[in-house]
């Protein structure tokens, strides 16, 4: 189904081409009859302006009715169309309004007598300027459609280029969404995509408080406490006819002889990969530390200055 602009756009073309196609008519009913003179000029003009006009509008309507999303015709190819049409009439509307043909008078004259009058049945003075009054007005509304309708394009066209899409402009004007709004969603389209995480259905874990646990709360845990214990594996039963293992035996699973005292460790036994680097191990052997050096402090009797001050027996 076209959208609202479509058949906005389409309407208002198809009022133009029946106006155009009257001043067409009454152009080339002037050209018929009356002879051609200062004040008939502007009928050869307006029959080019109706042609010329006739010929962008069929296209343009007969392209966005028959293939309105493959149309050829793109935004600035109309635009030029309708802005060239749009000064076409633009000229025409001044050239009649302007001219004085408006207010002239019919007279008929017969092929053999030039100069002798006669009348003609169905065609005179006032029937000639109401023909002329409707060529007139006419002109003026397909003038009013066609600008006003260029403007408003040029204006939407403008409000999308700067909203950064500038594909805009080749693009046909059928089948871009002009009032496209993000919010309604066609049904027949995809989804919109996801911009935040959904949050898990599963059970939240309770929370840990200094409150006394509920009869409900117990409830509630015991099957979690059943589905772990069901989860836990058991370690195989040990034999009970096998030899005790000593105390300060060596762990299982070690085959290698032991190492002497002061010796490096020995590493897994590979040579280092493309993107790794070799690790070196320096060992440092143990060395006791020498004993402190402790000095005499006591005082000897013999000193001279030193006296046992001792109360004597």
């Amino acid at each position: 189904m076209p959208s609202a602009f479509s058949i906005v756009r389409g309407s208002i073309y198809l009022a133009v081409i029946l106006w155009t196609a009257i001043v067409l008519g009454i152009a080339a009913h002037f050209n018929q009859i009356l002879v051609s003179s200062d004040l008939t000029r502007f009928i050869p003009f307006a029959i080019f302006v109706c042609s010329v006009s006739l010929l962008f509008f069929f296209i343009l309507l007969a392209f966005g009715a028959f293939a309105p999303v493959r149309n050829p015709v793109s935004t600035r190819v109309e635009l030029g169309c309708l802005g060239l049409a749009g000064v076409l009439w633009l000229a025409l509307a001044a050239f009649v309004a302007s001219s004085d043909a408006e207010s002239a008078d019919v007279e008929c004259f017969s092929s053999a007598d030039a100069t002798q009058a006669v009348e003609m049945p169905g065609f005179d003075t006032e029937t000639y300027q109401a023909q002329y009054r409707v060529l007139e007005a006419f002109s003026f509304f397909n003038l009013f459609l066609i600008l006003g309708f260029f403007i408003t394009l040029l204006f939407m066209a403008v409000r999308e280029h700067r909203a950064g899409k500038r594909h805009v402009w080749v693009t046909s004007v059928t089948a871009y969404p002009w009032f496209y709004q993000k919010g309604k969603q066609n049904g027949k389209g995809l989804p919109p995509p996801v911009t935040s995480r959904s949050r898990s259905k599963s059970v939240a874990r309770p929370s840990r408080s200094n409150t006394m646990p509920t009869r409900s709360n117990t409830m509630q845990e015991k099957p979690r406490a059943e589905r772990t214990e069901r989860v836990e594996r058991r370690s195989p039963p040990m034999d009970r006819t096998s030899p005790p293992m000593p105390r300060n035996s060596p762990p299982m699973g070690r085959t290698s002889p032991p190492m002497p005292r002061g010796s490096p460790p020995v590493g897994r036994g590979r040579s280092p990969t493309r993107n790794e680097s070799p690790t070196y191990v320096y060992w440092i052997p143990h060395k006791a530390p020498e004993q402190a050096h402790i000095r005499d402090q006591r005082n000897t009797r013999d000193s001279k200055y030193h006296r046992n001050a001792s109360p004597r027996r």
